[in-house]
């Protein structure tokens, strides 16, 4: 039986709309579409080139893409990852701008590194959500 990844929302309306496992990987065989690389960039707080690093791409790689009808599934899938930690940064800090703020600070936990460093690789954009699950459920060191 395949997990439902949590609902994200901030005010009224959601993010990153939860699916499972299952769903994510048949979304991002679809390809999302190139808008939805900059609609990240957003809800990150991030500049072009720094999202053109977190999809390991040229930042004229970006720009092309961001003009594509349709990205690779490679792409799709650490966009809608991307999506989801903004969606659920957004809610534990419960401000977008505080979220993004945070993103950016160096964290002793992560020996001196600011979490947005570690978003360019699947791990760590897990170790980030494991994070911000342990400050949403108080437990944060």
């Amino acid at each position: 039986m395949a997990t439902q990844a949590p609902a994200y929302t901030s005010g009224h309306k959601p993010f990153f709309q939860p699916m499972t496992a299952l769903q994510l990987i048949d979304r991002s065989r679809q390809g999302l579409t190139g808008t939805e690389s900059g609609r990240i960039a957003g809800l990150l707080g991030v500049t072009d080139k720094e999202m053109a690093r977190l999809l390991n791409q040229s930042v004229a790689t970006f720009h092309r893409q961001a003009k594509a009808e349709r990205l690779d599934a490679a792409t799709s899938e650490k966009l809608l990852l991307l999506g989801r930690l903004a969606s659920y940064g957004t809610t534990v800090f419960q401000d977008q701008g505080k979220f993004n703020r945070w993103l950016s600070r160096p964290l002793r936990l992560l020996g001196n590194r600011s979490p947005l460093d570690l978003l360019d690789s699947t791990t760590g954009v897990q170790l980030v959500e494991d994070i911000l699950g342990r400050i949403d459920y108080g437990v944060f060191s």
